[in-house]
């Protein structure tokens, strides 16, 4: 495997790492922050990280639309973008690593459409993820090194969970089961191997999770709905909770018992 396509994916981490530049020179520990309809959070240095973003997609990429979390945007027919500007604003406000600008590229591929490439940056760990799904630069990269297929070196026993997964569900699992941060942070650390499996609960959009879906199903890794164990799709399937990791992983964890959700408070 070639070490990381370097046009495309220099371009987007020179914007990704400018906008979290942006977002941090912003942060305090009293950093004001608003509530969307949703119940998430979001601050000043959203807006300000999604601008950059914004432009520089639309200086490289004039031809693409563009669709973000905070502005929205226009898809069109042909290719575009979907950009979270801060996925794991939470961990932001909190002073936490695990967030950063997240974006995809989808095309359009057999009557839908496909992630081309995708990235994410975590500004506080200095840690870039690069992915390319076709053609001869297929691949994906951790700061510049390949990724290994999964199952190429032992996962560690763990499992990433949403914050309040422990009042929604019941897991049957002998490892430890975390949460450090934002959704596409999860699937990337799943596809680098330093976990063994995600499950990000429903409510998500497709910039949260498109770059990740696509590193772990470039090393060999799948995604399943938690409902109808079906694969997910980031357009398809959006909002849809699911499970992430080894094909291995994933099919015990959809095994009758191993996951199980808990009854709805009354």
């Amino acid at each position: 495997m070639s070490l990381c396509p370097p046009l495309r994916a220099v371009s987007l981490l020179e914007a990704m790492t400018e906008a979290g530049t942006a977002a941090w020179a912003l942060w305090r520990p009293d950093l004001t922050t608003a509530s969307k309809r949703d119940g998430t959070l979001v601050t000043q240095a959203d807006l300000i990280a999604e601008r950059v973003l914004i432009a520089a997609l639309r200086e490289h990429f004039p031809a693409d639309g563009v669709v973000t979390e905070e502005s929205g945007g226009e898809r069109g027919a042909g290719a575009f973008w979907v950009v979270d500007p801060i996925d794991g604003t939470s961990s932001f406000v909190e002073g936490l690593g695990h967030w950063g600008p997240t974006l995809a590229r989808f095309v359009p591929r057999a009557g839908s459409f496909e992630v081309d490439c995708g990235a994410l940056w975590l500004p506080r760990l200095h840690e870039h993820y690069h992915v390319e799904t076709g053609g001869p630069t297929r691949g994906a990269w951790y700061n510049g090194v390949p990724l290994p297929a999964l199952g190429t070196v032992r996962a560690r026993p763990t499992g990433l969970v949403p914050s309040r997964f422990h009042t929604h569900y019941r897991l049957r699992y002998g490892g430890k089961t975390r949460c450090v941060g934002g959704t596409a942070a999860h699937l990337a650390l799943v596809a680098r191997g330093s976990a063994e499996f995600v499950i990000v609960a429903k409510g998500w959009s497709s910039w949260d999770t498109a770059a990740g879906l696509a590193l772990i199903a470039v090393v060999g890794g799948v995604a399943r709905t938690l409902s109808t164990g079906e694969a997910i799709h980031p357009l398809l399937h959006e909002g849809e909770a699911f499970v992430a990791g080894s094909p291995e992983t994933v099919e015990k964890l959809l095994t009758p018992g191993a996951l199980a959700p808990l009854p709805e408070p009354t």
